[in-house]
């Protein structure tokens, strides 16, 4: 094997984590491809694997004239290609209407505390949002993502873009509450500081025995240094998930 070299087991790892990623996420653009590339793979050129995977047809693309950005998304050979590490691959469809601004807006979000998230704890499994949807009825809470860490804690992942008023947030609360036996915890990511503070201001004095509890609610800033808001302070990450099996699910 000459210099720089890699094998069919290591390339065929590499195209299904990327096509995993798009599976995730339903469709990402080229620079989010490389990023992901870069920041999960740790490869220095993410160009050949892009281009390598679409030339073998895993991935397609198209150019979506609101966003003026090309859009990929897994064909059926690609589909066909990790079915033995996601058994919901055969369920997995792309519509050009999930692209829409705000939907982009929010999945870029979403990415954002992905690549976050997994620099700060061991995460054993990554469910989104549109398998769950495919698991459970219509009416239960679906959070933007299922997180299972190698403890075997489940947590239930919110992205935060927009604003929400108490009533909007009574109803989450409510909603989850009826979810217990599903998730552990909550993780509550705000967009922004100022939804966060808006967010703290509000959620923990909705049912408190059980949301401050349930819930542990952080930014981007914050994420990125691990820490959270949990139990009435902000605390690492990590201590408020101790903390958390420590206490239990809220009982009612």
């Amino acid at each position: 094997m000459t210099k720089g070299r890699i094998t069919r087991k290591e390339q065929e790892y590499r195209i299904g984590a990327l096509l995993r990623f798009i599976f995730i996420f339903r469709f990402a653009t080229r620079e989010q491809l490389y990023e992901f590339a870069h920041k999960r793979l740790g490869l220095t050129y993410p160009r050949w694997l892009v281009d390598y995977s679409t030339k073998r047809a895993f991935i397609t693309s198209y150019q979506e004239p609101n966003l003026g950005l090309k859009i990929y998304y897994l064909t059926q050979r690609g589909q066909g290609f990790i079915h033995r590490y996601e058994p919901f691959s055969n369920r997995y469809y792309f519509n050009h209407r999930h692209t829409g601004f705000n939907t982009f807006e929010h999945q870029r979000a979403v990415i954002e505390s992905y690549y976050i998230l997994y620099e700060q704890l061991a995460i054993k499994e990554w469910a989104p949002e549109w398998v769950i949807r495919k698991k459970f009825r219509l009416k239960s809470k679906i959070p933007d993502a299922l997180i299972v860490l190698d403890s075997g804690l489940k947590i239930a992942l919110e992205v935060e873009t927009w604003y929400k008023q108490r009533g909007e947030w009574k109803v989450v609360v409510y909603k989850y509450k009826h979810e217990m036996p599903r998730y552990d915890a909550v993780l509550i990511i705000a967009y922004s500081s100022s939804n966060y503070e808006g967010i703290r201001d509000r959620l923990f004095y909705i049912m408190p025995e059980f949301s401050q509890k349930l819930f542990m609610l952080t930014d981007l800033v914050l994420l990125k240094q691990g820490q959270c808001f949990y139990q009435g302070k902000v605390r690492q990450i990590r201590e408020a998930i101790d903390l958390l099996k420590q206490l239990g699910k809220p009982q009612f």
